[in-house]
Order: C-alpha cells, then sequence, then structure tokens
C-alpha cells in the first residue's frame, strides 16, 4: 500500500440514503391471479378426490366424514384467502443499480439484489402463463439461495424486455470490471 493512500471511514447519515420503501413497486399482472386459481383448484380437486377416496374405502374413517368435509371446505377458503392477500401484496422495480422484490403477507420479505451480484437470469413460461401471455424471471446471485428472487406473473413481452436489459447491465458491468483489471 502506498503512503500517499489514507483511510478514511465517514459516518453514513441514514437520512439521506434513498428510501426503498418509497419506490413504486409493479404489481404482477392481473391475469397471474387466474393462474393462482387455476393451480389451487387443481390442488383442491386432487386433495378432494384422495380425501374422498379415503372416505369411500376406509370404514373407520367414515363417521369422521362430519368434520373432514367442513374442515377440507374451510382449508380451501382459508388458502384462497391468503393467495389472494400474497397476491396484492408482491411487487418489483428494476432500477439503475439493483432490482428489489416485495412479497409476503405474514412474514413480509423484501429482496434487493445489486446487479453486479446477478450471475444469470432465467425466464420461464408455464402451461397456464402461455396462456395468459404470461412469464417469470428467476435472478440468480452469486450469495447463494437466499439472494435468489423469483418473479412471477409478467406479461411475457415485459419479461422479456426486462431480461434484456439486465443482460445488456450485466455485460457492461463485466466489460467495466475487465477493463479495469487490465
Amino acid at each position: 500500500m502506498s503512503s500517499n493512500t489514507s483511510f478514511t471511514n465517514e459516518t453514513v447519515d441514514l437520512d439521506h440514503l434513498p428510501k426503498y420503501e418509497e419506490i413504486l413497486l409493479k404489481q404482477p399482472h392481473p391475469h397471474y391471479w387466474k393462474i393462482i386459481c387455476i393451480n389451487l383448484v387443481i390442488f383442491f380437486v386432487l386433495l378432494g378426490i384422495g380425501v374422498g377416496s379415503l372416505l369411500l374405502f376406509v370404514d373407520e374413517l367414515r363417521p369422521n366424514a362430519v368434520w373432514i368435509v367442513p374442515l377440507y371446505f374451510i382449508l380451501g377458503v382459508i388458502f384462497f384467502l391468503l393467495f389472494r392477500l400474497s397476491f396484492k401484496k408482491r411487487g418489483y422495480a428494476v432500477r439503475t443499480h439493483d432490482v428489489i422484490y416485495k412479497s409476503g403477507i405474514i412474514a413480509e420479505s423484501t429482496t434487493i439484489v445489486p446487479l453486479n451480484r446477478i450471475q444469470h437470469i432465467e425466464l420461464n413460461e408455464g402451461i397456464f402463463s402461455r396462456i395468459y401471455k404470461l412469464g417469470s424471471l428467476q435472478l440468480f446471485t452469486a450469495g447463494g439461495q437466499t439472494g435468489h428472487i423469483h418473479i412471477s406473473g409478467i406479461a411475457i413481452e415485459e419479461a422479456k424486455s426486462i431480461r434484456d436489459l439486465l443482460l445488456k447491465k450485466l455485460d457492461l458491468l463485466e466489460n467495466t470490471a475487465t477493463e479495469t483489471e487490465a
């Protein structure tokens, strides 16, 4: 280390830092709620077939149908409400230096991933997503599982645009880092 370099470690004024809470987050596409409902219906139909089969073929369970069937419907309503609340709480934003994703109703989670931590980007389209022209973006980070972001319910053209924009920014960051090393 040269003698001309002086170490500084100034205090950061937290009041002057940008507040991520003030960023207007983009919500998932409204059609994504339909996909969630389709998946819930499929899950509860399969669960209903399983529960119905058990009640039909296991004699010991038949007397418990009085509370099993209402419990099944209550569980369906609870799942529906939780997924609806969760859908309304989701949001994302792509900024100059990072990507923000917020989700959760009981335990709210906000993940902010700096662009220079993104390793690769994946664009996915499920069966029902393709019907509604939606996709999901997965951003994989160098920091392991906890830094990954999975943003579902984005219009496919917008998801492709975001992916391309992020890839260009990543290439630019990589080229800048390579030039700095040289």
